[in-house]
């Protein structure tokens, strides 16, 4: 199904949303922002034909099937309601929510209402990704016993920056922890039953940096290191009793590295192409509006990943 997208927002990520369905032919039908000017030469560059100065008014727009929303992420959980009140699908960027409880909130609206929430995490809609799991799954690595996932950044050092401001629901857990736990989530067989976490938090409260063990009934088990202030390979490293996959640049990885045990030798696998990170998005939501079972898919992926995030602060909260 080809949908009719409207988009809040107009940062950075919106910038590339907007850019990748015009590059694919597929322009957006309508955008909104609060700075009018940002908003017009948003609208001038992506080739959106319709603007709106506010929120409520998009969503009034009978001609907008579905939206992405690219605000901070302590906006979402109103937005998507407000969003399905006018019968709008929702893709929304990561953190789709700020907790377990408000992601619990706004799928069971969309399952009620009939309509597709999707979170716009890329790594799990990369066709390399689709790929190595299949090979998992069919034994490519034997039995997996370790999955290590490593994601830091260096972020300047402003108490102010939503990064860093708990009013923004700041902290590495909800930015960049996102990616790493669903990732590293999506190459385990099943859910873990234990989780044990430590953190470090920055000056403001939030957690800056941590660690986290996780393992499941297979007796696999996995670590995630966050941090915003230290510089870490985006990497993710699956391991099993044949080998292991590592793919760095995990979050848009268009290739991985497959060390093979028996014979010592390292293959290149190659799939997707890193510029049509945002596109793949798009194709598996819309996908998942026409199939009920893509929807389901991916709307257990974030849910499992907030069941953890909600257990990893419970530990810190513990600590």
């Amino acid at each position: 199904m080809t949908l009719n997208w409207g988009i809040i927002g107009t940062g950075t990520i919106a910038n590339e949303m907007a850019a990748a369905l015009m590059a694919h032919n597929h322009p957006a039908a309508a955008v909104t922002a609060r700075n009018q000017e940002k908003l017009a030469q948003f609208a001038d560059k992506y080739q959106i034909p319709t603007t709106y100065g506010t929120v409520a008014e998009l969503l009034a727009d009978d001609n907008i099937d579905a939206v992405y929303i690219a605000t901070p992420h302590n906006t979402h959980f109103e937005f998507i309601k407000q969003a399905f009140e006018q019968g709008k699908h929702v893709l929304a960027e990561k953190a789709i929510t700020v907790s377990y409880e408000e992601y619990a909130i706004v799928q069971k609206l969309a399952e009620e209402k009939g309509l597709v929430l999707m979170e716009a995490m890329t790594p799990v809609h990369m066709p390399l990704f689709k790929r190595l799991r299949n090979s998992v799954e069919n034994g490519a690595l034997g039995q997996i016993k370790m999955i290590n996932t490593t994601f830091g950044s260096h972020k300047p050092y402003d108490p102010t920056n939503r990064f860093f401001n708990p009013d923004l629901a700041g902290g590495a857990l909800l930015d960049i922890g996102g990616y790493a736990t669903q990732s590293t989530l999506y190459f385990m067989t099943s859910a873990p039953n234990v989780v044990k976490s430590a953190m470090v938090p920055f000056e403001t409260g939030v957690d800056e940096q941590s660690v986290t063990l996780l393992v499941n009934q297979d007796n696999e088990m996995a670590t995630i290191t966050n941090s915003m202030q230290a510089k870490q390979p985006k990497a993710v490293t699956i391991s099993g009793t044949k080998g292991y996959f590592r793919i760095m640049d995990f979050p848009r990885a268009d290739s991985a590295q497959w060390y093979h045990t028996e014979t010592g030798e390292m293959e290149t696998i190659a799939l997707g192409n890193t510029a049509d990170a945002l596109w793949y998005e798009i194709v598996d939501f819309e996908a998942a509006v026409d199939d009920d079972a893509i929807a389901k898919h991916f709307a257990t992926l974030t849910e499992t990943q907030f069941q953890v995030l909600a257990k990893i602060q419970q530990e810190w909260q513990g600590a």
